[in-house]
């Protein structure tokens, strides 16, 4: 069918030449989903055409790859919401438009908190399929990272907020290639790679490791993004500079976490590896990260819930709806700490974890009690946020 249009559009543009205007004949696919690609078929284009949707709501600009006379290349952005669209097409001012010639599927983005014992590691997927890895908990969840990661077709982009071995372990195992060697020819180089800090400050062998990889990590500056089809994930802090929201004096790695925030359809998620909160004579990082972010929906609590963090003005100020905290079960650190547990019962938010925390008796660690309505112990675990802004924890509607 597709071919016969193409011929009847070829022969209708020789005979009209230049007197005829454009003409859209058809879209395919007819029926796809916000972040997805389409070919717009008809006659009298040209390569500076344009194309946007038209619907009651509005009009929404159609990300044109590629034109030819006949043929227009596009993808839908991905918080493009459902409906049914007029396809509009524009060359030089001369306006075709095919009515209801689009559905738009509702699309979705999605925040895998992978459950990687005592580390953190999260994973952030666009509508169309690319994604962001934060993080990759230690060397010894490199299996529970593959199987996390394992449906993610274009995982471009990789950040290490900082190079304590538990968010860096599984990323030099992910980038090392199958020979297991740093340096070599199937190392896996992403093509955007964010760290928090200089990483010549760590001196492990894990750091050393890293830095013989063909991947080259580089501080972004704080405003520097990543678009995931409609997802933008933006850099609000890094080695203790906030931009206009001020910077702090910062010293250990853990103070100089690399602060990102992911948004989409109205919703955001703050994840800040290991910052600190002023708790056991810490730089109070997080005072001058709450000035940079506001309120938020999700916080990845940070450092997984250690008495260094999640100060009770940090929360007050960010005001999350959920909590996640990824933390192993019986860790030897005592998280999340009893005072943090206590100040999230105090904000109020929904808590979530992946791990249980302490539940073993008569250790030093105190056991972790929960706020109540907390839901612990769940490996990993996925928020979805819809193109119209809702949102549901593995499933369940927030």
């Amino acid at each position: 069918m597709r071919m016969h249009l193409q011929a009847a559009g070829l022969a209708l543009s020789t005979l009209c030449a230049i007197a005829c205007g454009p003409s859209v004949l058809e879209v395919s696919p007819a029926v796809l989903s916000a972040g997805d690609s389409v070919e717009i078929f008809g006659t009298g284009f040209s390569p500076t055409a344009s194309a946007r949707l038209v619907a009651d709501g509005g009009a929404i600009q159609l990300l044109v790859a590629s034109a030819t006379s006949g043929t227009i290349s596009a993808s839908v952005p991905g918080a493009t919401p459902a409906g049914v669209y007029d396809v509009e097409v524009n060359v030089d001012g001369a306006v075709a438009v095919l009515t209801a010639g689009l559905t738009v599927q509702a699309g979705q983005a999605r925040v895998r908190f992978i459950d990687v014992g005592q580390g953190d590691a999260t994973v952030i997927i666009g509508p169309d399929g690319s994604a962001m890895l934060i993080d990759g908990g230690p060397p010894s969840s490199f299996a529970s990272l593959q199987s996390a990661l394992a449906d993610i077709e274009k995982l471009e982009h990789v950040v290490v907020t900082h190079t304590d071995a538990d968010h860096l372990g599984g990323i030099v195992e992910l980038l090392i290639g199958g020979d297991g060697v740093a340096g070599t020819s199937d190392d896996v180089i992403p093509k955007t790679r964010w760290i928090g800090h200089d990483d010549v400050v760590c001196d492990s062998q894990l750091c050393r490791e890293f830095r013989r990889l063909n991947a080259e990590f580089a501080r972004p500056q704080v405003g520097d993004s990543v678009d995931l089809g409609g997802v933008t994930v933006e850099v609000v802090g890094r080695d203790g500079d906030f931009g206009a929201a001020g910077s702090a004096a910062v010293v250990d790695l853990n103070e100089r976490s690399l602060a990102l925030v992911a948004r989409f359809a109205g919703r955001t998620v703050f994840i800040g590896g290991d910052l600190t909160g002023g708790g056991l004579g810490s730089v109070d990082v997080e005072a001058v990260a709450a000035d940079a972010v506001g309120p938020v929906d999700v916080l990845r609590i940070n450092h997984h819930g250690s008495a260094t963090s999640s100060s009770a003005g940090f929360l007050s100020a960010l005001q999350p709806r959920v909590a996640v905290v990824s933390v192993g079960t019986d860790n030897p650190f005592c998280h999340p700490e009893v005072s943090v547990v206590e100040r999230l019962a105090q904000a109020g938010p929904t808590v979530v974890s992946t791990g249980r925390g302490i539940v073993e008796t008569g250790g030093r660690c105190a056991v972790t009690d929960w706020p109540s309505g907390s839901r612990v112990g769940l490996g990993s675990i996925e928020l979805s946020i819809d193109v119209n802004g809702e949102m549901s924890l593995d499933g369940d509607p927030l």
